[in-house]
């Protein structure tokens, strides 16, 4: 089977101001979203996915998951799901993994795919474009390796 490196980047856009929220601390004891946690907080989110960091771009898909806090206050496990349509490529990357959230990047591994992403391989790049406490903005790199039919 031939493989196929493939690179694309899009923007997760987040809303944290009712009434439309797009991620809900759900369980924990005792935080928030954006100050302090502790240790079990879970967040969960369904984020919009665009093609640049303009909340004017391109709608591409959504972001939908989970974030644990972990017993130091900036570590965070995430496991997610993304449903992605650009150009050539229609369907879902599932990824996790371990992050610092004051890093200016980290990466995660990417599980699986579905539809044009079925059998990937590979990882994310992401990094926090926009800081803003009530509009947050990340930026994804995926860097897959895809089996080429």
């Amino acid at each position: 089977m031939e493989l196929k490196a493939v690179k694309f980047s899009y923007y997760l856009h987040d809303d944290l101001v009712p009434p439309n929220v797009t991620a809900v601390l759900v369980a924990g004891a005792g935080g928030s979203l954006t100050g302090q946690s502790s240790l079990g907080n879970i967040i969960v989110f369904d984020s919009f996915l665009r093609k640049t960091s303009s909340n004017a771009s391109a709608l591409i898909g959504h972001g939908s998951g989970e974030i644990v806090t972990l017993n130091d206050p900036v570590e965070r496990f995430i496991t997610f799901v993304h449903d992605i349509t650009i150009s050539g490529y229609s369907g879902t990357i599932s990824a996790s993994g371990r992050f610092n959230f004051t890093a200016p990047s980290w990466e995660l591994g990417i599980n699986s795919g579905t539809g044009s992403f079925r059998g990937a391989r590979g990882y994310f790049t992401a990094s926090m474009i926009s800081l803003n406490p009530s509009f947050p903005i990340l930026k994804y790199e995926a860097n897959l390796i895809l089996p080429h039919h």
